[in-house]
């Protein structure tokens, strides 16, 4: 039998959105018009059940609190009296007829709000559960929907919302990100905050302060463009699902003004941050437009092909800060001095080496055997009359065309070579030979005490293991291909089974072992203990051999197990002991591993030490201190 006849239109969605109620800080619903019933008699089952229905529509709609119990008590009968007025009918406070269909009719318009809202969490948009009550936070949620879908934000469900929002081309917002977070989506966040120059750590993968402040420079940037109005962005260092969406959005643009010579501000100092990240500047980014952030600038818009001029204007700033983004080939060039660092710095040391000048592994820092290296140049220049002596009179500062002069090398002088008699005196000249040593000793073929200024049987046999490395005739004589060869950045250096970094700025010594294909590869990583000050001496050692399974330091009255010589009473070895006795170890020495602690030892964890002691034998490994 038919119990309840319900008739009528549904409610348009897109203005019931706006209709609810009150009790959760929403407008109290109301329906102007409500179809007649037809009230049929029902049994007192049905009665209950009707009730019970009606009660959970009404606690949905926020007119009633606790559970659908089927009675109609006083609660009830208040919050039937309050949905009543609220929708032009009689307020009797009993469930007639016309009353359930006006409760059915809402009841369809909140299911559909429950289906947007869910949507939109499903989608990132909002998040918590969807209750049906469409008020200011799924507005705003339906809002920011609209403005990343191309829509117009106006938060209002119309036709071409609905079909965007429940179509599989959708677009979804990332889950938040915040402090404490880390992985791959925070690394990728990392990469994308540096790309746009608002981060200039370390990618690492860690949501740190680092990452949460550059996060904050990039939300106030989307304040001052507007999108803390238009998408809710604030100012909370936190990776929210906007927060992303923008930034990995590849039509976003983040242009706000032109930048001129001269300028200053933080847009000056994100530009910079690019344009060294790209290869175009070498010198530390700051907030001034100067001339060599200008030069760079231009190069740039040369290789991106937006025209000459000085400017960053939005054309460029959109090529500056895009995905594909041209590299430079080369820096843009400028004068360096003594305390400066950076590419042209370490391009003068690598070009200071090869010519047998400077004894030190490049590290990109202007110093003290920059200028050494720099004075011997100037002395050997001026005492063979070179009109390029001049450029290098200044030790601490190096011009643009000092450097251009260091990229060509120095031309052939003389031939070198042993003489047949052992004691014979070698007449070569001395700053030739020395030039000469020092350059095979940073090639890792002449041991660093074999740069004496005389060409001897030493040096023949050095020339000779050069020569079989470079696939030149090993005659022992350094001739004009051997030395071009020698003196060029394209020299290769004694490829040995293995090759051992000390980095005593991380405290850390990395292992290298040559794979089949002829390259080093990274087989081991591990934390050590360097020297306290300058204890470890810095430099290439070519002697390193295991001593003992254990080792007793009578200086001072400890042991350490797997002691491998690097150079007199350096040694690596492992964690101390009072004892030749596992038993007897000095925890200390663990806990100090990553700090320096040692009187010039190179300390590391006993499995380590075991490694090192085990595979490399004397004459298989060179040793890098720096």
């Amino acid at each position: 039998m038919k119990r309840t006849a319900l008739f009528g239109s549904a409610l348009c969605l897109a203005a019931a959105l706006l209709l609810f109620p009150g009790a959760r800080a929403e407008t109290m619903p109301r329906l102007d018009e409500t179809p007649v019933t037809e009230d049929v008699p029902l049994t007192s089952e049905e009665r209950t059940e009707q009730l019970r229905r009606a009660q959970q529509m009404l606690i949905d709609l926020g007119y009633l609190t606790g559970s659908a119990d089927g009675m109609l008590g006083p609660h009830t009968a208040e919050a039937l009296r309050a949905f009543q007025a609220r929708n032009g009918l009689e307020q009797t406070g009993d469930l007639d007829g016309a009353t359930l269909m006006a409760l059915d009719a809402m009841a369809e318009t909140v299911q559909s709000a429950r289906e947007i809202q869910q949507r939109l969490i499903e989608l990132n948009y909002m998040g918590g559960t969807a209750d049906g009550i469409f008020g200011e936070r799924s507005q705003k949620a339906l809002r920011q929907f609209q403005a990343m879908n191309g829509l117009e934000a106006t938060g209002e469900l119309d036709d071409a919302t609905r079909t965007a929002l429940f179509s599989e081309d959708a677009q979804a917002l990332p889950k938040r990100l915040t402090g404490g977070d880390r992985g791959e989506k925070v690394e990728a966040l990392q990469q994308r905050l540096a790309q746009f120059g608002f981060l200039s750590g370390e990618v690492d993968g860690v949501y740190g302060a680092q990452t949460s402040a550059a996060v904050s420079r990039f939300q106030r940037h989307l304040i001052e463009q507007g999108y803390g109005e238009s998408l809710g962005v604030v100012d909370d260092g936190v990776a929210s699902a906007v927060t992303q969406a923008l930034l990995f959005d590849e039509l976003y643009s983040s242009y706000i003004r032109d930048v001129a010579p001269g300028d200053e501000g933080s847009e000056v100092l994100r530009a910079e941050r690019r344009l060294n990240q790209l290869g175009y500047m070498d010198m530390a980014p700051d907030e001034v437009f100067d001339e060599y952030s200008v030069r760079a600038a231009s190069q740039f818009r040369l290789d991106a092909r937006i025209g000459e001029g000085e400017v960053l204007d939005s054309e460029a700033f959109d090529a500056l800060f895009s995905t594909n983004a041209p590299v430079a080939e080369h820096y843009v060039p400028h004068d360096i001095a003594s305390g400066d660092s950076g590419l042209a710095v370490k391009d003068a040391e690598n070009a200071l080496i090869a010519m047998g000048m400077l004894v030190k592994l490049p590290n990109g820092k202007y110093s003290t055997e920059v200028e050494t290296a720099v004075t011997r140049l100037h002395d050997y220049l001026a005492a063979r009359n070179s009109e390029n002596a001049a450029l290098f009179e200044d030790p601490a500062a190096l011009s643009m065309q000092a450097q251009a002069v260091l990229q060509e090398g120095l031309p052939f002088v003389q031939e070198l070579s042993a003489p047949e008699d052992e004691e014979a005196v070698s007449h070569a000249d001395p700053d030739e030979v020395i030039r000469l040593q020092r350059r095979l000793y940073m090639l890792y073929f002449l041991g660093r005490y074999g740069a004496d200024g005389i060409y001897g049987q030493t040096s023949a046999a050095a020339i000779s293991a050069f020569q079989a490395a470079n696939g030149l005739p090993e005659t022992g004589v350094a001739d004009r291909a051997t030395q071009e060869r020698l003196f060029s950045q394209d020299a290769v250096c004694d490829m040995r089974p293995y090759r051992i970094e000390v980095d005593i700025s991380k405290q850390r010594v990395f292992c290298y072992q040559l794979s089949e294909a002829g390259e080093y590869e990274l087989v081991r990583t591990c934390i050590c203990s360097t020297g306290l000050g300058n204890t470890t001496p810095r430099g290439i050692f070519l002697d390193g051999f295991p001593v003992n399974r254990w080792h007793y330091f009578s200086k001072f009255h400890c042991w350490a197990q797997y002691s491998f010589e690097v150079e007199g009473n350096i040694m690596f070895h492992s964690v101390l002991y009072s004892e030749q006795d596992t038993s007897t170890l000095r925890t200390g020495s663990v806990y100090a591993l990553g700090s320096k602690a040692s009187h010039g030892c190179i300390r590391l964890k006993v499995e380590d030490a075991k490694w090192l002691f085990t595979n490399c034998k004397r004459g298989s490994l060179v040793i890098l201190i720096y």
